[in-house]
């Protein structure tokens, strides 16, 4: 029987294996960070933290939501941390190694550390949690699709956990790293798998707060975990969180979170409206803090599957048809700049080639309509084709969708009416949007999917990520090419080979107008000055086991 060698990876020579993550980079503002002129951190007192969105499911192994990512890791630690420039850092897991072959990681895990309600974490919890995801009874959203080719964990010792994968797969670490498989205690699992997407005491892990109350469409409450020794490798500190307690607020209206931290209800906000910004920079009371968004910013996927879309013309008639310029600026206040690719360029692997490569063409796109046939016109000035007004779908939950992102779909509505093309917003509730969704009865979707590594453009076009079958495939596709780049990027340990695949990718998606990237996102999260120590980690989502308030310890 062969037993196969390992080799030990510092975080440099992961960087080289895992290949492609990026940091986010910070502008404008004073800042909100650790290291600010303020003296030494003090412990104590409550911060509230308001931002847009509720969790739909409060399970990272479930929800794929940016929000529930956000809240959630301030109870669910990982077993790595992801560290600027494609490096990562001990946390749960104190050294890994992986096999030759690139399929076998072996971690070997902190012997100190217990979730909140005293049962000891060890490699059963690890195998626990990925097993979690991996079940098909899970239905997880995201976190299974980012673990892709996982097999089995094998517990080889108390606190040596071995996972095998299909296949080598170059983003292990960045999926692992990210709350989408943070850990959650096995007792839970085992006992309260069918509350867990309802947060408060089910949710139960290792991280610096507990979450101790929730009321449903309001706020939610974490109190500091005393018990705290093992924060990652970049933490500020290693002990328990500054705060005693961490409230969330939820404030779907821009103006209203603005208003809260001018009157000093709240400490911070997230999202800052983009006509606001600029207000809050001006108040000497208040800090801002603008990270640029790794990932896929505000998208609309062109359902490829059926008509009009199935056609390349169409298409790409609908990317000639939007003038972005104007409408972002008068949307977003000249904040957010047009983006070409979709790929944010605060993300490794992000094609720059692509920057002004397309652009407005109405008379390009009134010649590709032409030629499709849709040559008459009907009263409204929509084109017409055997008796058929040229007509799409576009889906979307209120709840779900921000204000200004809704303003820009009107925006976009205006423009395809000026070459004859009628779009219909269709406003829905979840549980009628979900199923139609997942049929694929739309002909075009938007949204934004945040991450710091660019396999994430495999879950949302390979042919194998459907909606139905648990991905976010909304362009419906099935192209060979892509899913053949994509398969070898994510498979390869080489990162030039990975850039270039990446950059293949998005010239695809572009040229063969799969998709229509709108705006480069940005967060900029505002503080009351008494708020230190406030940080970003690799996805631009704010951290607050670091944070401290002035005066109040």
């Amino acid at each position: 029987m062969h037993t196969r060698s390992r080799v030990r990876l510092t975080a440099g020579a992961l960087a080289l294996v895992t290949g492609l993550v990026a940091c986010s980079g910070t502008t404008g503002g004073t800042g909100v960070r650790a290291g600010d002129d303020a003296g030494p951190p003090r412990d104590g007192g409550t911060l509230t933290f308001a931002t847009d969105k509720e969790p739909d499911c409060y399970d990272p192994h479930v929800s794929p939501a940016d929000v529930t990512a956000v809240v959630m890791r301030n109870v669910f630690d990982s077993l790595v941390a992801e560290g600027p420039g494609g490096t990562f850092v001990p946390w749960l897991a104190t050294s890994w190694t992986l096999s030759p072959d690139g399929t076998t990681y072996t971690f070997e895990l902190r012997t100190d550390v217990r979730f909140t309600d005293g049962t000891p974490f060890d490699a059963e919890a690890v195998k626990a949690n990925l097993d979690h995801i991996a079940a098909p009874a899970t239905k997880s959203q995201y976190a299974a699709s980012l673990i892709g080719p996982y097999q089995s964990t094998t517990v080889i010792g108390p606190h040596t956990a071995q996972v095998r994968l299909a296949r080598p797969f170059a983003p292990f670490l960045h999926a692992v790293g990210t709350t989408y498989l943070g850990m959650h205690s096995p007792r839970s699992l085992r006992t309260r798998a069918a509350d867990l997407c309802a947060g408060g005491s089910a949710s139960v892990g290792t991280g610096p707060f507990r979450f101790t109350a929730h009321t449903k469409g309001q706020q939610d409450e974490f109190a500091r975990n005393t018990d705290y020794a093992w924060a990652p490798a970049n933490a500020a500190h290693p002990g328990p969180a500054h705060l005693d307690k961490l409230v969330v607020r939820y404030l779907p209206t821009g103006s209203v979170r603005v208003g809260t931290l001018r009157s000093d209800q709240v400490d911070a906000i997230d999202n800052v409206p983009p006509q606001s910004v600029g207000v809050l920079e001006a108040d000497r009371r208040l800090r801002t803090t603008t990270a640029d968004l790794p990932g896929l910013g505000y998208t609309y996927f062109l359902n490829s599957a059926r008509p009009p879309f199935d056609d390349v013309r169409a298409r790409l008639a609908v990317r000639c048809a939007v003038d972005f310029k104007p409408l972002l600026k008068a949307v977003f206040f000249d904040r957010f700049p047009q983006a070409f690719s979709v790929l944010g360029p605060s993300t490794t692997g992000y094609d720059r080639t692509a920057e002004g490569g397309w652009g407005y063409d109405p008379a390009r796109a009134n010649a590709l309509l032409d030629e499709l046939g849709w040559t008459g016109r009907d009263a409204a000035g929509y084109r017409t084709r055997d008796g058929h007004t040229l007509t799409v779908a576009m889906p979307f939950v209120p709840e779900f969708t921000v204000t200004d992102r809704r303003t820009l779909d009107v925006g976009v509505q205006a423009d395809l009416k000026k070459v004859g093309i009628r779009l219909d917003l269709e406003q829905s509730t979840a549980n009628d949007y979900l199923p139609r969704r997942n049929a694929g009865d739309y002909d075009l979707i938007g949204f934004s999917w945040g991450g710091a590594e660019p396999d994430l453009l495999r879950s949302l076009f390979d042919s194998e990520q459907q909606f139905a079958q648990g991905g976010t495939n909304a362009a419906r596709l099935h192209d060979p090419q892509l899913d053949a780049w994509l398969r070898e990027a994510a498979e390869s340990a080489d990162p030039e080979l990975r850039r270039a695949r990446y950059a293949d990718v998005q010239a695809r998606i572009v040229a063969r107008g799969y998709a229509l990237p709108t705006y480069v996102g940005r967060r900029t999260v505002a503080t009351g000055s008494a708020v230190h120590g406030l940080t970003f980690d690799a996805n631009a989502w704010p951290l607050f086991r670091d944070v401290w308030l002035k005066g109040r310890g």
